[in-house]
């Protein structure tokens, strides 16, 4: 494992502003998701961000979540699991750095190529070297090799994954995974592709565990409210 630490250039308010009213919306989601159990009635420590179509804020909100997480003394690995278009791995700025792909086409340490973060407990694996097949390497017996140890190193794993209306990675992962999250864009997102996301999610044998709903825009009033506690 990769000791160099490396600060994102795009940095989510959350990041910059431990106390904010969008910190503070995800440490709802956290606590949330704290009271969901995987199937084996264990606490979740695996998860699958996606969406129906680009540009709903998936990437954002795994992101931000892996961070609240890992403020809160969780050791968590934040994985870019988008072998075609990978936003994390570029924002980051690791656009040419080995990962996922590396590891799961050449049989290497899956711990040789994590990368350390600014966050102490957060820890990130880039996408890699983009393959000319990327769902025959997710869905691997190999992928699920490299989860198990994921989850044994780590408190949580969590998974960027591409829209699942677009390509199957997503529901593939998911359904190696404890649980699904969709990330839904207000006043962008429609209500029959978000249903059918999720069918075609739980027709993978995937558990959706919640959805997160990115760029509302809020009051002031409503904000300030926050700001109380």
């Amino acid at each position: 494992m990769r000791s160099n630490q490396y600060s994102p250039p795009f940095l989510p308010v959350v990041i910059n502003k431990k106390n904010g009213f969008t910190a503070e919306r995800f440490r709802a989601i956290k606590t949330n998701l704290q009271f969901i159990k995987a199937e084996s009635g264990a606490p979740l420590q695996s998860l699958v961000f996606t969406s129906a179509h680009k540009g709903e804020g998936k990437s954002f909100c795994a992101l931000n979540l892996a961070v609240t997480y890992a403020r809160q003394n969780v050791r968590v690995l934040l994985v870019d699991a988008d072998l075609y278009k990978p936003k994390l791995t570029g924002q980051f700025q690791m656009k040419y750095a080995e990962g996922l792909s590396n590891v799961l086409a050449n049989y290497a340490d899956p711990m040789a190529l994590v990368q350390g973060t600014s966050e102490a407990n957060l820890m990130f694996l880039p996408s890699g070297v983009v393959p000319p097949n990327p769902l025959e390497l997710i869905n691997s017996y190999r992928m699920k090799e490299v989860l198990e140890t994921y989850k044994e190193a780590f408190d949580l794993v969590l998974f960027d994954t591409p829209p699942v209306l677009l390509l199957n990675d997503g529901r593939i992962l998911g359904s190696l995974c404890d649980g699904v999250i969709l990330a839904v864009r207000s006043n962008v997102t429609k209500e029959k592709d978000v249903v059918q996301a999720m069918d075609l999610i739980n027709r993978a044998d995937g558990r959706v565990v919640g959805s997160v709903l990115n760029g509302k825009k809020y009051g002031a009033r409503e904000m300030k409210t926050y700001s109380y506690y």
